[in-house]
């Protein structure tokens, strides 16, 4: 992922290079209005280093390149209009100063909204993510906890029982809520129980009749 990165940017620097050959190659007059769009042009060049960094992140992840593409296709959509704006100008540098800085200011502001927008959106997906991540924990580290139970258990009888029972943690709803806490905790207890237990037996009927009630309950919060 990093060479990519490095070729993104070496790809930047040969588009640069070219822009700046056609600028001066290209007879024409450099008037106030062929510079003023040419240092808008450069700032456009320039805006899309700290863009795809910002876009792409730290975190070197296919994700982290996906929820970025927005963001980096705002960076490229606005480079481009900044040189069809430039292309314009240089081919009528009598046009006012004025207006060269109006319609390149309008664009940078707009691109830089949509930018904004779009990492916005990229935060607040990661954002959701993480705290589905931390409501389907329950379940996962249930499951896990059990099976490490059904693993120690020297009774067949008893360690059948408590592998169903990891069955069906495994099929329960993976998603928690919040008014499932108190149910949750309870569910917690009782598998500690097990572990010091006399009758295993009873206490895995009991954690399954939970069960039930916490995958009814969460149907209805849904």
């Amino acid at each position: 992922m990093k060479k990519n990165n490095l070729l993104s940017y070496l790809a930047l620097g040969i588009v640069l290079a070219l822009f700046n050959v056609l600028a001066f190659v290209i007879p024409t007059d450099k008037t106030a209005t062929f510079w003023t769009a040419y240092a808008f042009s450069v700032v456009a060049f320039a805006a899309q280093i700290p863009l795809w960094k910002i876009a792409l992140g730290k975190k070197d992840t296919l994700k982290s390149k996906f929820l970025g593409i927005p963001v980096i296709h705002v960076g490229i959509t606005y480079l481009i209009i900044q040189l069809i704006a430039f292309a314009i100008f240089m081919i009528f540098p009598m046009l006012p100063v004025w207006l060269v800085v109006v319609v390149c200011s309008i664009i940078l502001a707009i691109s830089a909204l949509c930018a904004i927008a779009g990492q916005a959106g990229a935060n607040e997906i990661n954002r959701v993510e993480e705290k589905i991540k931390v409501k389907r924990a329950f379940i996962q580290f249930l499951q896990v906890d059990i099976e490490m139970l059904a693993a120690s258990e020297t009774d067949a009888e008893t360690k059948a029982e408590l592998k169903k029972l990891a069955e069906k943690v495994r099929f329960s709803d993976s998603m928690s809520h919040e008014m499932l806490g108190e149910l949750e905790s309870r569910i917690s207890v009782k598998v500690e129980e097990i572990k010091t237990a006399v009758d295993k037996k009873a206490i895995i009927k009991e954690i399954d009749m939970l069960l039930i009630e916490r995958n009814k309950k969460c149907k209805i919060l849904k």
